[in-house]
C-alpha cells in the first residue's frame, strides 16, 4: 500500500488494515483540484483515490476521534457506491468528525460539500474554529445519522445545517433543526444546489453569506408575540363555514378548520338529523363533506338528505317500492344536482376499527377535498378502537387522537355522541331533561378536548305537539368565544325540515 500523508499520520495514529485491505491507494495526489478542491484540503479528509473492484474509485475514509478509519465510502465505476467495514451493528461516524469539537460546526449532505464549505471558511474565516461535516448516507438518513452522533454535534457552540437546495434537503434541514436544538441554524439565501456548486462557480460568497445569514429555527409551534402584530391590527373575518342556524352561528362562529364539535343528546332526541342537515347545508353551499353515519348504510343517509331537500313527508327513505315508481325522476335529479356531488359518505355499518377510520379520514380530507367530516356515532368507532379492558383509555386516546388529526389537516370535524342513563338535571333526557356536559358517556376527554359542545334537548311525549317537535340547542363549550347557552330552537315540521323559532 502506498504511503500518503494523511490526518492518521498527522496524529500518528495508524489505519486500520481491515478497514482499508480491499482498497488499492493510488501514489502521489490524483485528486489534487478534483471539482475545485485543493489537495491539502483533501489530505486534511483523507479523501483519496484508489483502484476498487478494478475501477477508479474515490474513497471517504471515515475516522473516529482518535483519528482511526472505521469505515470508508467507496465512489467508483459509473456513479457507483459503496462502503467497506460499515457493520450495521456500529454507529458510522459523520464524514470530518475527527477534525474537532469546538466552535461552529456546519453539517452538509455530501463529502465533497464538507470539503467545500470547509476549504472556503478555513481561506476567509482563518480565525474562527470551523468544524465542517457531512451525513453518511444523504437527506433521507440525516435525522437517524445524527442522532446517533448527537452528543458530539451539541458539543458546538453553534450549528450551521446546510443542506442541499432542493425539497429532500430543506426537508432535512428543519428535521436536523429540530434535533439539535437552540443552537441550531439552518443556511439560507443560498442561490446554488450544493456548496460544491457555488465552488465550482468560483463564488465563495454565496457560501459564507449562507453561513453568516443562517437563522436560527424557530418550531412552528412557537410563536414570538412581535410576529402576531399585523394580525391583531388588521384582522380578518373570522366567520367559520356557516350552520343553517342563525342562532348556532351567533354563539359559535361557525365551523373552523382545526375544530372538534361535539353534538349530544338524548336516545331518539334527532342528533343524526341534526348532523346530517349540517352535512346537506354545507354541501348546497359548495363545501365538500364526509358523512360517516355507521347506524345505516350509505344510501339510506343519502335518501334521508333527499327527503330534507325536497321537503317530501313521509321520509323519502320510507317509500315502498310503488311509492317511489310514482315519484318524479327528474324531481330527484334536480334535487341530487343541488348538493351530490359535494357529498362522501361511508359504506360501512356497525363499529370501525380506530386506524382505519383515521386512515379513511385522511382520503377523505387529502383525496377528495372534504373540509368537514361528519362522524356519526363516537361510540361505534370507539368500541372498534381495541379489544381493550380499560374503554375510558380507549376513548381517551380515540378523541384526542381525532383533534390531533383536525389539527394536522386543517378540517372540521363533527362527532355524534351519546348520554348516559343518568343523564339530565333531574329529569331523564328522553324525557325533556336538559343534559350537562357530565352527562356525556365514556370518558371525561369527551368534554374536556372538543372546541364546542352542543346539547339537544327535547321532550316528545309533551302533549303540546309543536313542543313536542321543537328542539333546544345548547351550548355546553364554548372554546371560541366562551358564550354559553340557549343557542336556538328547531321544529322538525312534516317536511323533515326543521325551522328556527327566534327566542
Amino acid at each position: 500500500m502506498s504511503k500518503h500523508t494523511t490526518v492518521a499520520d498527522l496524529l500518528n495514529v495508524p489505519r486500520t488494515d481491515e478497514v482499508t485491505k480491499q482498497v488499492t491507494l493510488l501514489p502521489g495526489n490524483p485528486l489534487d483540484s478534483l471539482r475545485k478542491i485543493a489537495s491539502k484540503t483533501f489530505r486534511l479528509y483523507d479523501y483519496v483515490a484508489g483502484k476498487f473492484k478494478g475501477s477508479d474509485a474515490q474513497i471517504a475514509n471515515y475516522r473516529d476521534s482518535n483519528g482511526l478509519t472505521t469505515a470508508q465510502h467507496i465512489r467508483y465505476g459509473d456513479k457507483q457506491f459503496g462502503w467497506i467495514g460499515r457493520d450495521k451493528s456500529i454507529k458510522v461516524q459523520l464524514f470530518g468528525q475527527h477534525l474537532g469539537s469546538e466552535g461552529t460546526l456546519v453539517l452538509c449532505e455530501g463529502e465533497l460539500d464538507a470539503m467545500s464549505v470547509y476549504q472556503v471558511v478555513s481561506k476567509n474565516r482563518a480565525s474562527q474554529k470551523f468544524v465542517c461535516a457531512s451525513i453518511p448516507d444523504g437527506a433521507q438518513s440525516a435525522h437517524k445519522a445524527c442522532q446517533d452522533q448527537l452528543s458530539w454535534i451539541l458539543g458546538f457552540r453553534r450549528v450551521v445545517i446546510f443542506m442541499d437546495n432542493d425539497d429532500p434537503g430543506k426537508k432535512a434541514a428543519t428535521k436536523l433543526a429540530e434535533l439539535v436544538g437552540p443552537t441550531a441554524c439552518i443556511a439560507s439565501g443560498f442561490a446554488y444546489k450544493d456548496p460544491n456548486e457555488a465552488l465550482l462557480a468560483d463564488d465563495e460568497a454565496a457560501i459564507l453569506g449562507a453561513i453568516n445569514n443562517a437563522s436560527k429555527h424557530r418550531p412552528d409551534s412557537i410563536v414570538h408575540a412581535p410576529d402576531l402584530l399585523d394580525q391583531v391590527l388588521n384582522p380578518v373575518d373570522r366567520m367559520g363555514l356557516p350552520f343553517p342556524w342563525e342562532g348556532w352561528n351567533q354563539y359559535t362562529e361557525g365551523m373552523k378548520p382545526g375544530q372538534l364539535i361535539m353534538v349530544s343528546g338524548g336516545t331518539g332526541i334527532g342528533k343524526s338529523l341534526f348532523t346530517r342537515s349540517i352535512a346537506l347545508h354545507l354541501a348546497k353551499i359548495g363545501t365538500r363533506v364526509a358523512y360517516l353515519g355507521y347506524e345505516e348504510d350509505c344510501v339510506t343517509s343519502l335518501e334521508r338528505m333527499l327527503s330534507e331537500e325536497l321537503g317530501y313527508s313521509p321520509g323519502f327513505h320510507l317509500d315502498t317500492v310503488e311509492q317511489r315508481k310514482r315519484r318524479n325522476p327528474d324531481d330527484i335529479k334536480k334535487a341530487l344536482d343541488t348538493f351530490a356531488d359535494n357529498i362522501f359518505l361511508a359504506d360501512k355499518f356497525g363499529s370501525e376499527d380506530f386506524d382505519d377510520f383515521v386512515a379513511a379520514v385522511k382520503h377523505y380530507v387529502l383525496g377528495e377535498g372534504c373540509r368537514v367530516v361528519v362522524l356519526d356515532h363516537f361510540s361505534l368507532l370507539a368500541d372498534g378502537i381495541s379489544l381493550a379492558t380499560d374503554q375510558r383509555r380507549a376513548i381517551d386516546r380515540c378523541i384526542k387522537d381525532l383533534k390531533t388529526l383536525c389539527v394536522e389537516l386543517k378540517f372540521t370535524m363533527l362527532v355524534v355522541a351519546h348520554l348516559s342513563r343518568t343523564s339530565g338535571f333531574g329529569t331523564a333526557a328522553e324525557s325533556g331533561g336538559e343534559p350537562g356536559l357530565e352527562s356525556l358517556r365514556g370518558s371525561h376527554s369527551l368534554a374536556q378536548i372538543p372546541d364546542h359542545v352542543v346539547m339537544l334537548q327535547r321532550n316528545p311525549s309533551s302533549e303540546d305537539k309543536i313542543e313536542a317537535n321543537t328542539t333546544n340547542c345548547w351550548l355546553k363549550k364554548n372554546r371560541v368565544k366562551g358564550t354559553l347557552g340557549l343557542m336556538s330552537r328547531l321544529h322538525y315540521m312534516d317536511s323533515c325540515r326543521f325551522h328556527e323559532i327566534n327566542n
